[in-house]
This record gives structure tokens, sequence and C-alpha cells, in this order.
């Protein structure tokens, strides 16, 4: 199903077996492509992450809909079938990326809240759990249950409000040096 000038626009970025089309070099230990499709292939749902992992809402119109755009396309390439999903990098969005997200064609989209997802949730910004791999089974098996999130994820919690004052400012500061 891969076409030549697809493979040259849409790279891999952080798989293991990326090779000469990495979106540079990954922070951890990464999946390969045959580790994505097998777990696809055993009914997981592999959804796009972006395709160099930017905190998104830092990011021009073209730039942004590069990165949700072309993920999306190389993993439905890969996959055979569409991606509705797609997990914000660091949990980051805003109403413009979230906007975005809808017009290239995903169904929804998560970001990082460390709760409970409810029924009443926008569907582009539908909250996930972090889950590290230093989270033990025992840790794991809480979160899964959904018991202790609020103290288990309290630093998280901080540490984010914290980190949003810093992004709205660098915004706020691109956006004033550069109209769009």
């Amino acid at each position: 199903m891969s076409s030549p000038a697809r493979e040259r626009d849409w790279r891999d970025g952080w798989l293991r077996d990326a090779g000469r089309d990495a979106a540079g070099r990954p922070l951890d230990r990464m999946m390969s492509w045959t580790q994505v499709i097998e777990a696809a292939g055993a009914g997981v749902e592999i959804g796009a992450h972006s395709h160099s992992h930017p905190q998104l809402d830092q990011l021009t119109v073209q730039e942004l809909r590069s990165e949700l755009s072309g993920s999306r396309a190389r993993l439905e390439d890969r996959l055979d079938h569409p991606v509705a999903s797609l997990a914000y990098p660091y949990g980051y969005s805003s109403p413009r990326v979230r906007e975005l997200a809808a017009e290239v064609g995903y169904r929804q989209a998560a970001g990082v809240a460390n709760e409970a997802s409810t029924h009443d949730d926008d569907m582009f910004a539908v909250p996930r759990l972090t889950i590290r791999r230093s989270t033990t089974d025992q840790a794991f098996s809480s979160v899964a249950a959904m018991h202790g999130l609020r103290r288990r994820y309290a630093v998280d919690h901080l540490l984010t409000a914290g980190y949003s004052i810093v992004r709205r400012a660098r915004s706020l500061t691109r956006r004033s040096a550069h109209p769009r």
C-alpha cells in the first residue's frame, strides 16, 4: 500500500527502527514497526502521537497540520485501517489544536489530566493517565481500578499547573513576535 512518494513524505518519528527517517533522538526505548503492527493485530487501538513529539500548542498552523496529518497518514499506511485517535504529546493542546485535530479527521484526542474520564468529556480533551516504566504492577493495577488517583497524581497535577503558566507565557510571546 506504500507509495515511494509517501515513503519520502511521512516519516517514522521515534520508532526504534525509524532509521534515517527518525524525527530526532528518542528520550527512551521505543517500539518497532513490527511491535506496533503486532499490537494492532491483537486488538490494541493504535492512535497517533505526532511525528516529532512537539508541544503542539506552540506550533504554527502549517507545522501543526504537518504533525497531525503526517503521523496519522503514516500509521494508516502501515496498519491499513483508519486511525481515529490522537494523544497530544505531553498532553498539551489548545482550542486551535483541538479544532485542527478534528479538521484533519481524528474523532477523539487525549490529553494528560491524570484523572478518570467521564461521559461529559470533550472528545478532543479526553483525560488520560500517566503510566511510566517505573510504575509497578501493583500501582498499575490500582490505577486501572481507578483507586487513589488524586493522591497518586498529586505531584503531577502541581507540576502541570506550574508548567502551564510557562507555556502560556511562551505562546503569548511568540504570538506577539510572529502574528499568524
